[in-house]
């Protein structure tokens, strides 16, 4: 990430999270792990052994709580890693368990924020319930840098099968409402790759829903960013190719993310010609990074649009363009609003309407 791109909220929240509020350098910590018995554990732990890990992780949870950045650095980096020493599921099972028993409760809103940034950081090695437990816990946290590194977590533990088919529905659910919530685009852009990397039909449905509620936002913010909506479709786009490749019948699907890539592909197309149209003065670095994201997001429409349109006998889709040219742009989109009316897509007006 490109700290001059990155928001100052999270840079803050990552220098929070990294030096703590004193703004000392924190010195990696690799020893007191536990003992290789237990990171090796061929069968569950025995009491005795989870005792030892039980202590352990309220030391370390105890250090994630203190004042001296010194001390959260221990805490944070010997409860992390942990996992990284070993290979046995019958020790991560219980250590993540009894990692997210102590620090859910920390996420309490009036907590301290750098407690709660530290603990969002280490839910990204959890999985299964441990880590449905932290999300449930954090999920309407008031701090945006928290909600990142929650649904990143997420996002991760999806990709890495780190949850079984239960816990991906309550995820999702926490992710669908958060989505419907979410006020800040970068915590947005998490939330729905998270929510596509979900293998369950009900995710991409979910995605689809907000991928396409979103345009009317767009459509009366004009300023607003599309990367957070583009880095959902690229998602939800791949894993569409994926379910394709391996003989799943995704059609419908596949319809409804072109209806909504040309939504907001005719919305670009709309965007551009009414900044020709006033040709306001500004500040002009500004004005093109705002232009280049748009093309960005034109860019990924076109290429779901056709990519779609290629699986269909005897469809042929428009040519594709430069969607840095305005006029190709418009051209382009009063093409595929004729596609995407025909056979065998078949939408209305109404459905490819960009909205009131």
């Amino acid at each position: 990430m490109r700290f001059s791109r990155c928001p100052l909220w999270l840079l803050a929240a990552l220098c929070v999270a990294t030096l703590g509020p004193g703004g000392q350098p924190l010195l990696a910590q690799n020893q007191n792990s536990l003992p290789q018995p237990i990171l090796g554990a061929t069968a569950a732990l025995t009491p005795q052994q989870e005792a030892t890990v039980d202590a352990f992780v309220d030391t370390q949870v105890a250090r994630l709580q203190s004042n001296d950045p010194g001390e959260v650095a221990q805490g944070r980096s010997r409860l992390t890693e942990q996992y990284s020493l070993s290979t046995s599921g019958f020790f991560k099972d219980y250590y993540s368990q009894a990692i997210a028993t102590r620090i859910a409760p920390l996420l309490a809103p009036d907590g301290p924020l750098m407690t709660r940034l530290n603990v969002a950081i280490v839910s990204a090695k959890l999985s299964g319930q441990s880590l449905v437990t932290v999300l449930q816990a954090g999920e309407n946290d008031p701090s945006a840098a928290v909600r990142y590194w929650i649904a990143k977590a997420v996002g991760e533990a999806a990709k890495n099968n780190r949850l079984n088919k239960q816990e991906q529905q309550d995820v999702l659910d926490v992710m669908a409402r958060r989505l419907k919530a979410e006020d800040s685009s970068l915590v947005l852009e998490q939330v729905l790759i998270a929510m596509a990397e979900i293998d369950l039909p009900d995710a991409i449905l979910k995605v689809l829903e907000g991928l396409n509620a979103r345009v009317q936002f767009h459509k009366q913010n004009p300023d607003a960013r599309f990367k957070p909506v583009h880095g959902g479709m690229k998602q939800l786009w791949s894993k569409l190719i994926a379910l394709r490749a391996g003989a799943k019948n995704v059609d419908k699907e596949q319809f409804e993310l072109a209806r909504i890539a040309f939504r907001y592909y005719a919305l670009i197309a709309d965007q551009f010609a009414a900044a020709a149209e006033n040709n306001d003065a500004g500040n002009e670095e500004e004005a093109e990074n705002a232009r280049q994201d748009k093309i960005a997001m034109a860019a990924i429409c076109g290429r779901v649009m056709d990519d779609v349109a290629r699986q269909v006998p005897r469809v042929t889709p428009p040519q594709p363009i430069d969607p840095n040219n305005a006029a190709e742009l418009r051209a382009s989109a009063d093409r595929w609003r004729e596609v995407l009316k025909a056979p065998p897509f078949n939408f209305t007006d109404e459905e490819l309407a960009v909205g009131e």
